[in-house]
């Protein structure tokens, strides 16, 4: 009987040994994930990478792109590629609904959600807003997000008051954590009663007065919130500018995006550049974004 315990014993210890060792080795090559949108809007060149080609050939790009990443970071990154769409698109016209806004087809979207679901893609729906608030604006979109690819970002450069009518873009938009804390309550109760997966959230901002109150913004658990830093012309503004919207106190609250504009910077970053390995113009990025977005 000794013996029989003596040996179930001994059992038992290299069973949980060998689980130890393999729950360790499983986290020592566990890879950082980096997000990495291509963006604009179907169809319209002037207004990103995304439309510039057809669907095929904008595909291509995006799987060198992720080639690319994968080369120039080794294997201590897993990259995803997203389709990071405008939906809703400012107009200076205020339109038939009166709201400044341009909303893309239910066909057109589908087809770029359906295309994505095949390449293991994501979608952002990415919405500009015009008089809409924030969450007037995602409401109109919520249903799409039963589609697990399928995430969201808010862009306050193009929000404009109900009560001041003149075109977005005449003066830098607006929202306040409020408005923002609205929209991560709706979208963490959609995904609490559709039986969803966690959603990331993006905010677009390059002024700190874009998302004002930023101290009051809450954390809700079905959403990953995520700020991307829009900044654009000569690398060290751009990192500038990233540095002070997005500092270490805040990673509680929010992740961190990059954005890249291939006709307005002066110098198109390289990954090491981006995710702050390497300086660029004598500066460097402190806070290693998740999201890159390529415009």
């Amino acid at each position: 009987m000794g013996k029989f315990i003596k040996i179930s014993m001994l059992f038992i210890l290299f069973f949980v040994n060998n689980s130890f060792a393999n729950n360790t080795l499983k986290t020592a090559i566990e890879k950082e994930k980096i997000l990495i949108g291509f963006y604009g809007r179907p169809n319209t060149k002037s207004l990103g990478i995304l439309g510039q080609s057809s669907l095929d050939e904008l595909v291509k790009k995006m799987h060198e792109k992720k080639l690319f990443y994968e080369k120039e970071l080794g294997d201590k990154f897993e990259v995803q590629m997203a389709f990071h769409i405008i939906y809703g698109l400012a107009t200076p016209d205020a339109g038939r609904r009166n709201d400044y806004m341009l909303r893309l087809s239910h066909k057109s979207l589908m087809s770029f959600i359906n295309r994505a679901n095949k390449e293991n893609f994501k979608v952002i729906i990415d919405l500009q807003m015009g008089t809409n608030s924030p969450s007037e604006a995602v409401k109109i979109v919520l249903e799409y997000l039963k589609y697990d690819n399928v995430h969201l970002a808010i862009d306050p450069e193009f929000k404009i008051p109900k009560h001041r009518r003149y075109p977005p873009g005449r003066y830098v938009g607006h929202i306040f954590a409020h408005d923002l804390n609205e929209v991560q309550k709706l979208v963490n109760d959609y995904i609490e009663e559709n039986n969803l997966n966690k959603k990331d959230l993006i905010v677009h901002m390059f002024h700190p007065r874009m998302l004002r109150k930023k101290d009051e913004v809450e954390k809700f658990d079905n959403i990953n919130l995520i700020y991307n830093i829009d900044g654009h012309g000569n690398p060290a503004v751009k990192i500038k500018i990233y540095n002070n919207l997005y500092t270490q106190e805040e990673q509680d609250i929010a992740k961190s995006g990059f954005k890249i504009f291939y006709e307005t910077d002066t110098k198109i970053m390289s990954p090491k550049e981006i995710l702050g390995f390497e300086e660029s113009f004598g500066r460097k990025i402190w806070e290693k974004p998740y999201y890159i977005n390529y415009q």
